[in-house]
């Protein structure tokens, strides 16, 4: 499982952006960079179930588990 950040992004109603955190994985390899995708709401939803929409709606971001599955489906 990797540990990924959603927050909106600025200026738009329905572009959402991911942070891949280096190291969160037993898979990763260490790095100190973060990767970031940037996808709309509806895709988000699609991959991650509509929980990880609502908290964006009401806390402005959320953190969500992913699965290499879905990991894969980002990119």
């Amino acid at each position: 499982m990797q540990e990924l950040s959603c927050t909106w992004v600025p200026g738009t109603l329905d572009v959402v952006r991911v942070r891949l955190r280096p190291g969160r994985s037993a898979q990763a390899v260490s790095t100190t960079t973060t990767t970031t995708i940037e996808l709309t709401s509806t895709r988000l939803a699609r991959i991650f179930g509509p929980q990880a929409l609502n908290d964006l709606y009401l806390k402005g971001r959320a953190t969500v588990q992913a699965d290499p599955r879905q990991v894969a489906l980002l990119t």
